[in-house]
């Protein structure tokens, strides 16, 4: 009797055992799953503008990712909640920036990709945003003109108001009739005038920069018409 029920609770034994290794061996193992992403370090706007930050995923597995942006400056917005990247792909946020928010200077922001709908733990990188207006930003302020017309050679000295507009150029009211809308070259330290028409004449100009100064000819239809210059 003894040995009947020793077989017995063997037997039950086995069973038992046999059943926690098909069990253990039909769990699914949850690794994590390997992963790298690359971006850029900086985005650099010299004024109002859109971008795209391209962000792309490398993994041996096929797997989609998410990836976000967080601690955004109010100047800038991504235009997404989230990307979805897929294995070895890239997809990119388009970065506005607006410069009326913002002074020039770098604004870090916080890239997070992890694997969509998984518990995996996310990878980080910091991307810094830069405001870096172009030379024109520096004589936003400028508040003297002085300007002379051919037809009569008389100097005129002219209070204007000037800004950086959202296309990179310095605008200057108030020096002539017509809002002067100037390009900067700041490498070579030349302007262009932004060409219009007034009165039936195509305006144009050029000019350069003489230490704080700027030196502008203008013209009528291809003739000199002026002489001015921007002061601080």
């Amino acid at each position: 009797m003894y040995k009947l029920r020793l077989i017995f609770t063997l037997g039950i034994c086995l069973v038992l055992g046999l059943y926690s290794c098909k069990k253990n061996k039909d769990k699914v193992i949850n690794q994590a799953v390997a992963f790298s992403f690359s971006a850029p370090d900086t985005l650099v706007f010299e004024h109002s503008d859109a971008k795209q930050l391209s962000v792309s995923v490398q993994c041996s597995q096929n797997k989609e990712f998410g990836a976000s942006l967080s601690s955004l400056n109010l100047a800038f917005t991504d235009g997404f909640q989230q990307l979805i990247i897929p294995s070895n792909q890239s997809a990119s946020f388009d970065i506005h920036f607006y410069q009326n928010s913002a002074n020039p200077g770098t604004y870090p922001c916080e890239l997070t990709v992890s694997v969509l709908n998984e518990n995996n733990t996310p990878q980080t990188k910091t991307i810094q945003l830069i405001y870096a207006p172009n030379c024109a930003f520096n004589y936003r302020n400028y508040l003297n003109g002085e300007i002379t017309f051919q037809i009569n050679g008389i100097l005129l000295n002219k209070s204007i108001n000037c800004l950086y507009n959202e296309q990179g150029q310095l605008v200057v009211n108030s020096l002539t009739s017509f809002p002067v809308v100037l390009n900067f070259d700041c490498a070579a330290q030349t302007v262009t005038m932004q060409a219009l028409t007034n009165n039936g004449f195509y305006m144009t100009g050029d000019g350069y920069i003489q230490g704080q100064n700027i030196n502008l000819n203008i013209y009528s239809d291809g003739v000199l018409d002026a002489v001015a210059r921007i002061k601080i």
